[in-house]
């Protein structure tokens, strides 16, 4: 159990725990790196993206001035506009040709002046721009046109396909990006495609541009995130590594330390590892139940139940029962206090305190608190004096065993004729009850001296007009011969053994319903 041996640790779990805490910061390290490692690549499709739109958006700026300045020159013949045509191809960046129309028909080039070819308005998205796989001239590359309509007239202007995938190339070398134009798209390697592209697995992003009817969309291939990784996250890698390793090595060699039985008490008291069980007390003569004694349960998260015996001496050495009572209180308090209307009349609720609980100003607070929850029904609480440690009667004692008697809180000297201090607490305190020992009452029709010494705690209660409990009633004889001889309560295993506080609740309802 782990208040026997602290220092015995078991290899394998030890083991098992260090390598946990060695790879549990490359498993957290190794999901923040991924996580950064799509984060970069959606930022950096983000950032090219808009930068290819802001450079297309230049291109086709300049396009629209080219075209603007042929639009003024309608009027003339086309063998004028010609020489114009062919200055802002000459001129203007990335400009290839610039065409103008009549009535949808194209009747001058910069290329071949005179020309007559028809021009379908409804192939250029907003009437504005179209995408080209090639033409007569360049039918391997691709063109990108942009019309400007005033009136009859129209312009046109081409921007070469190569500029267009040059650009979509150099933004950003390591992402896909791809321009698409109503139902065309061109991809880094200027071919163009009908349809819709798909959606590139990492770091998908679209970005449409204000000025123009065009999209750019960004993104990464499938894996790009690894290569990622391998080039700007090794650093890291390895200090993940060595933070692992570290940490491996100093939790093996934290669980192999010595550890107190205190540090582990009060790290379940933390971890509300302490819970309360409930042990009726019943009636003699009816069985009825009249109270329940509160005991403290250890469930460990690795050894399961700890017995009391192994753990309520350590805590009252270490002044940490204190906290673990009040813990208790709570508890109870909490579960049993909505119900209870099914306590009834005089039930009582009893709670083991030691020495170190005297000596506590905080006793009176926890139990005037523990009362007030129940409110308005009215139940006794008593605390049980356990002999482990001898409370000695001084002017801080004597004055908080009389405010709880003012509060109603009776005592009882729980284990009567075991310890050293039976006698003297008699003496020194005013107490309401006696608990006889179940060692007392296990002897009942075996022994005949420890009959008569129970016999004389029975009598000596009467003439001190205290309140008997018998503990440890196993079976009908013992309970026949405590209620013969004027013993009203009793507590064992023949009535009911502890139980949590959820299956006190519930025999609560049943013995209520049943009434």
């Amino acid at each position: 159990m782990p208040l026997r041996s602290y220092t015995r640790r078991r290899l394998v779990p030890r083991l098992v725990f260090s390598l946990s805490m060695a790879l549990l910061p490359l498993l957290l390290g190794s999901v923040i790196i991924y996580w950064q490692a799509l984060s970069s690549l959606g930022a950096e499709a983000r950032t090219a993206a808009n930068e290819a739109v802001r450079l297309f958006d230049v291109m086709l700026g300049n396009a629209r001035g080219a075209a603007q300045v042929a639009l003024r020159h309608v009027d003339e013949g086309c063998a004028d506009a010609t020489l114009v045509l062919r200055e802002q191809v000459a001129v203007v960046p990335f400009v290839r040709s610039v065409n103008l129309t009549r009535d949808d028909t194209i009747y001058c080039t910069s290329l071949f002046g005179d020309y007559e070819a028809p021009l379908d308005a409804g192939l250029y998205v907003a009437g504005e721009l179209r995408m080209m796989a090639g033409n007569e001239v360049t039918p391997h590359y691709a063109l990108l046109i942009l019309r400007r309509v005033e009136g009859r007239f129209a312009a046109l202007s081409t921007i070469d396909g190569r500029y267009l995938s040059n650009t979509l190339q150099l933004v950003d070398q390591r992402s896909d990006l791809q321009l698409r134009v109503g139902q065309q798209w061109m991809d880094e390697e200027g071919r163009v495609f009908d349809g819709n592209p798909a959606a590139l697995p990492l770091g998908h992003v679209e970005r449409t541009s204000r000025r123009f009817p065009y999209t750019v969309i960004g993104g990464f291939p499938e894996g790009a995130q690894w290569q990622h990784i391998r080039r700007d996250s090794l650093p890291l890698v390895a200090l993940m590594l060595m933070l692992g390793g570290v940490s491996g090595i100093a939790c093996y060699w934290l669980w192999g330390r010595s550890a107190t039985p205190s540090l582990e008490l009060e790290r379940a008291l933390l971890a509300g590892e302490f819970v309360p069980y409930l042990q009726p007390l019943v009636n003699a003569r009816d069985g009825r139940w009249v109270g329940a004694e509160v005991l403290m349960r250890w469930i460990h998260p690795r050894e399961g139940m700890v017995g009391p015996d192994l753990f309520i001496p350590m805590a009252e050495r270490s002044g940490l029962i204190v906290p673990m009572t009040r813990e208790l209180m709570h508890q109870v308090a909490d579960a049993l206090a909505p119900h209870g209307h099914l306590l009834g009349q005089g039930f009582h609720l009893g709670f083991n305190i030691s020495a170190r609980h005297c000596t506590e100003p905080g006793l009176f607070g926890d139990c005037r608190d523990f009362q007030a929850r129940f409110l308005p029904h009215r139940l006794e609480l008593t605390l049980e004096l356990t002999e482990r440690e001898l409370i000695v009667s001084s002017e801080v004692t004597d004055e908080l065993f009389d405010n709880l008697h003012s509060l109603g809180v009776k005592l009882a000297i729980d284990d009567f004729g075991t310890g050293n201090s039976s006698l003297a607490y008699l003496h020194r305190f005013k107490v309401d009850a006696l608990k006889i020992d179940k060692s007392f009452v296990a002897m009942i029709g075996v022994d005949a001296l420890s009959s008569h010494i129970l016999d004389s705690i029975v009598e000596l209660c009467g003439k001190l007009d205290l309140m008997i409990i018998a503990e440890g009633v196993e079976t009908e004889q013992q309970r026949a011969y405590l209620a013969s001889r004027g013993v009203e309560v009793l507590q064992g295993y023949l009535f009911d053994r502890p139980m949590p506080l959820a299956a006190f609740i519930e025999a609560l309802q049943r013995r209520q319903g049943g009434r």
